[in-house]
């Protein structure tokens, strides 16, 4: 069984749609959270998670989002109900037994503050060979992972939609086969979304 993951796509719906043309031979997709701004939204981008099936979380942007939705009362009319509420059953931690693996997806970080920014360099990235899990996922650093921590495979897919890397701008995402536990990080053709 493959899984593809993705993660920060902040309404990018053309790139979105590059990677999930290329996704054919995956059975499920996680999404890692932000999938939109805390301050615009897209019915695309979530209506295309919802139609694939994506199992998803909150990112730090999708909780702003519907934090300021709610403030204003739904003057927010561009937004469909069905996305509205799908957005709104959704939780900021995730845990799903798939393929025979124990899968654990946050946007940013399971340990408190939980919106902390976690590379490979961070001293908390160690502590994720701790986790009760055989796949960690996450988002929120827009950098690419895929590495082993003791027993559990870390993946961050990076940005499917907003590249923050100033020396290198390339978009990301993941697949995982969950039957050999490898990990490959795959590119999103940039100049191809100016087509």
């Amino acid at each position: 069984m493959k899984i593809a993951i993705v993660s920060d796509i902040h309404c990018n719906i053309a790139a979105l749609d590059r990677a999930l043309a290329a996704l054919d031979d995956v059975d499920e997709l996680f999404c890692a959270g932000d999938s939109v701004y805390g301050y615009r939204w897209s019915n695309d981008v979530v209506a295309r998670l919802r139609a694939r099936g994506a199992h998803m979380v909150l990112g730090n942007h999708d909780a702003d989002f519907l934090k300021i939705h709610r403030e204003r009362k739904g003057s927010n009319g561009h937004i469909t109900p069905e996305n509205h509420r799908w957005m709104l059953d959704l939780n900021h931690e995730y845990e799903i037994d798939l393929g025979g693996r124990r899968i654990l997806m946050v946007h940013a970080s399971p340990f408190e503050p939980y919106h902390e920014y976690i590379y490979p360099h961070s001293p908390r990235f160690r502590e994720f060979g701790k986790l009760e899990a055989d796949l960690f996922l996450y988002g929120h650093t827009h950098r690419a992972v895929a590495q082993r921590v003791d027993r559990v495979l870390v993946v961050n897919p990076g940005s499917a939609g907003e590249s923050r890397d100033s020396a290198r701008q390339v978009l990301t995402y993941a697949v995982v086969d969950l039957a050999s536990m490898e990990a490959v990080i795959h590119e999103i053709d940039m100049a191809a979304l100016l087509d």
